[in-house]
């Protein structure tokens, strides 16, 4: 902005005031003559009309240029001129003069100090030249040169003074309009910063954005790899829990494959040993039939008596030498029984762990959500696969318990036929020594033969119960052989199926 342009703005406002003011005047001086009766009326109107025309086509061409304003200024004193001039010879005629003072203060609208030197000079001139050459126009008496003097003394001080103002006004102007293309500089300067700061804010958002997509990128990373590192992690603890949990029920499956077959050895050595068992009852039955036989023909002769206690004799040693020999194959079924118990045990325990490690294994795939949801299946299966095998080991250990019982059961009635076997053998000497003894005890030994019989035929059935526990535990055997193989073929499923799920685990 130009300094000079809000001056020009003042000036040609007052410029426009003073036009104003020279065309009010026109009328006024018109009015005041014809009220004083002057003659020259018409004149003073048409004279301040006509130094009102050049001011009024600067003003309205908007003109405030240097000769512009020493035009306003030596109109503005014409004006009250032409007032002393009409009121010539009146009494108000030198009240007139004050307007000469009015116009020199009417000079400072146009913030020109030139314009005041003109009108201070122009109000001198007007003074001096008409106090010779017409001074009723400007006085009421004659010419009076120190009144002269004295307006001009005070025009001077006047104009000293409004050039003070004028210089203020101007110098006051001037700051003003510095300090607003200041204000302006400085607020384009502001606007630019701010539209500055508003495009470094806008950047700093989009950084902040970028580093917070980038933080969230990091922090996403960050959890990825610490949920591929928990993966790891578990992955890790499931292989080694389930490989000793798969490796157990393999070394299960291995030893129950192991001993499927020294069991149905055992299992066919001892229905062998049962068989002979009932085959030597048999024989056992006869003799004892035969010594019925005997002692009937004792009553007849005492000869075939002697006869008959000797071949009773030998018959009761070789049932009791045949007896005796099935002791120790009992003892042999008692300790297999026994071992057989002990494995079963060994089985129960085994499917309890797997059962407890099924159990483990479910708590933690459900801990663990539906990333391990086939593992929970396998879980389950092993469950089930535990429940069954511990069913399947009841069931052996049941059938064990039988086949116990049933050799304790042959083991007595081996040692009643042993005692019988004895009496018979001390009844059949005591035969050959006392004949006559022997008829009195004939009686005795048929009570003992009955009882023999009564023994041998409790022996027999206890041996075809044996017969029967020893099928019933072929049968359990048979089972127990499914059982293990479909263990081996589910524990390799499910080795299988933890390798993938583990595989797919650390892959995630």
């Amino acid at each position: 902005m130009n300094v000079e342009r809000p001056m020009e703005t003042i000036r040609l406002a007052g410029a426009r005031m003073l036009m104003w003011l020279f065309w009010l005047n026109v009328p006024a001086l018109m009015l005041i003559g014809w009220w004083l009766k002057a003659p020259d009326a018409e004149v003073g109107a048409l004279a301040a009309a006509l130094l009102a025309l050049l001011p009024t086509h600067m003003v309205r061409r908007r003109d405030i240029s240097g000769a512009a304003r020493m035009t306003l200024a030596v109109t503005s004193v014409a004006i009250p001129a032409l007032y002393v001039f009409l009121l010539r010879g009146h009494d108000w005629q030198m009240d007139m003069h004050m307007g000469f003072f009015a116009a020199l203060a009417a000079q400072t609208v146009l913030l020109d100090r030139r314009a005041l030197l003109v009108a201070a000079g122009v109000t001198a001139l007007h003074h001096l030249i008409l106090n010779y050459s017409y001074p009723a126009w400007v006085f009421a008496s004659e010419g009076d040169l120190p009144r002269v003097l004295v307006h001009a003394l005070i025009v001077v001080i006047q104009t000293l003074m409004l050039w003070w103002i004028v210089s203020l006004l101007t110098q006051a102007i001037r700051l003003q309009t510095e300090e607003r293309q200041r204000s302006e500089g400085l607020r384009k300067e502001a606007d630019a910063a701010k539209e500055r700061a508003e495009v470094a804010l806008a950047e700093l958002e989009r950084a902040q954005t970028i580093a917070t997509r980038q933080r969230a990128i990091e922090e996403a990373a960050r959890r990825a790899e610490e949920a591929s590192e928990r993966r790891r992690l578990v992955a890790d603890a499931l292989e080694a829990r389930l490989g000793a949990v798969v490796g157990d029920l393999g070394q299960l499956a291995g030893q129950l494959s192991a001993s499927k077959q020294w069991l149905f050895d055992l299992l066919d050595r001892t229905t062998q040993r049962s068989a002979e068992l009932r085959k030597a009852h048999a024989r056992a039955d006869g003799d004892v039939r035969a010594v019925a036989q005997d002692t009937e023909k004792l009553a007849i002769s005492i000869n075939g008596v002697g006869g008959s206690a000797s071949h009773t004799r030998d018959n009761a040693l070789r049932g009791a030498m045949a007896t005796r020999a099935l002791t120790p194959e009992v003892d042999i079924l008692s300790a297999t029984v026994d071992s057989a118990s002990s494995i079963v045990a060994l089985i129960s325990q085994i499917a309890a762990q797997s059962r407890t490690l099924s159990l483990n294994a479910g708590i933690e795939a459900a801990r663990s959500g539906s990333e391990v949801r086939g593992f929970a299946v396998v879980a389950s299966e092993m469950k089930s696969l535990a429940a069954q095998t511990a069913e399947a080991t009841r069931q052996i250990d049941i059938y064990l318990q039988d086949i116990r019982r049933a050799a304790d059961s042959v083991s007595g009635a081996i040692d009643v036929a042993t005692q019988s076997a004895d009496t018979i053998d001390r009844s059949t000497a005591g035969i050959v020594d006392d004949v006559a003894e022997q008829i009195r005890a004939t009686g005795e030994i048929a009570a003992a033969t009955e009882e023999m019989a009564r023994h041998i035929a409790e022996a027999a059935s206890q041996a075809e119960a044996l017969s029967l526990a020893l099928a019933e535990a072929q049968s359990a055997m048979g089972e127990t052989d499914a059982a293990a193989t479909a263990l081996s073929s589910r524990s390799q499923e499910l080795q299988e199926t933890v390798r993938n799920v583990l595989e797919e685990l650390r892959a995630a």
